[in-house]
């Protein structure tokens, strides 16, 4: 067993742009190590309480999908069960690590210590393209689905490995461990229609 890491990439689809005013309505964590050898991937459907999903045509999560769906609270442990131990990765990172901040106060969880590298400035700084969208193919990475979180996320992972590979260096590697107010995996999980795992 390698004695690097393990990374947890992960990846949030909203209802808006900005946490204080939008809610998670999807989330996904792909594990995998440095060398591209999979570790594991979560994802699932978030009911944020509100029939307004924001952009369907961007994310196509379509209201209907979200009633059966967990609330952030009752997936706030299994979340954290899969970025425990692992060095959280996301692209543009202050964005998801926003919301995912925002949600667990909101769900009366007392403060997250969430930090996560960014592999935006990582592709920046090796002259690669900044939107997921065109960096993965840059990189010879598969983007399926663009806006779904598992594919983004299984995009995210694949370029995070290219990035290391051509390189580059996280100015940071931070270890997430779970706070202790961190509520017990529920095991419960809604795959939007047609996501296999």
């Amino acid at each position: 067993m390698s004695s690097h890491p393990i990374y947890a990439c992960f990846d949030v689809e909203t209802t808006r742009l900005d946490p204080a005013s939008g809610h998670v309505i999807e989330v996904a964590v792909v594990r995998i190590h440095a060398d591209g050898t999979p570790a594991g991937e979560w994802t699932t459907l978030i009911n944020a309480g509100t029939t307004d999903v924001g952009r369907t045509d961007i994310h196509g999560i379509r209201p209907e999908w979200l009633p059966d769906a967990p609330r952030f609270a009752e997936i706030a442990g299994d979340l954290a069960g899969q970025l425990d131990g692992c060095v959280p990765v996301a692209h543009n990172a202050p964005f998801d690590v926003g919301f995912i901040v925002e949600e667990w106060g909101r769900a009366g969880l007392g403060n997250l210590d969430l930090a996560a590298v960014d592999t935006l400035p990582l592709a920046r700084e090796l002259d690669l393209p900044g939107r997921l969208g065109r960096l993965a193919p840059a990189l010879e990475v598969p983007l399926d689905d663009a806006h779904q979180a598992l594919d983004d996320t299984r995009a995210l992972a694949g370029v995070l490995v290219a990035l290391l590979e051509r390189g580059a260096h996280p100015p940071s590697s931070p270890i997430f461990g779970p706070p202790l107010l961190t509520p017990t995996p529920s095991g419960r999980a809604l795959h939007r229609p047609g996501v296999v795992v």
